[in-house]
């Protein structure tokens, strides 16, 4: 697989704020319900923070500035994912907070991705080779 094929999928998705617009969508419609009836959410500042947050992220990205806004996207969600990440998959299971972990893993995959590795390649750089940085 060459570079160019790797960056294919991922780029246009990495640079659009429409991913973190929805896991900040699905924040925000799960803070209405209880954490009482549904068991292992997180608390309801974290909801509507993380909510707000991935909004945040997303404007940055919708400005131009894919470099900040999937920094600001991956450790975010990182952070989400240290702090919510193991309660949301132990007993008892609960749909949504297991559907906010997943978009959140995909979240930061997709925009891991773009900062961690495809930040270095311009999008129409799709010779495949390795850059080397000038010594000046």
């Amino acid at each position: 697989m060459t570079e160019a094929s790797r960056e294919a999928f991922p780029r246009p998705y990495s640079h659009s704020p429409w991913p973190a617009w929805t896991v900040s969508s699905l924040f925000l419609s799960a803070s209405i319900l209880p954490s009482r009836i549904f068991p292992n959410l997180p608390p309801f500042p974290q909801r509507i923070g993380f909510s707000a947050i991935m909004y945040g992220a997303g404007y940055v990205l919708s400005t131009g500035d894919a470099r900040n806004g999937s920094g600001i996207t991956t450790a975010w969600s990182l952070i989400y994912l240290f702090w919510n990440g193991r309660r949301s998959l132990v007993a008892p299971r609960n749909p949504v907070s297991i559907c906010l972990t997943t978009a959140t893993v995909a979240c930061a995959s997709l925009y891991g991705t773009e900062y961690f590795f495809l930040q270095d390649s311009k999008p129409e750089d799709q010779t495949g080779r390795i850059k080397v940085a000038s010594g000046k």
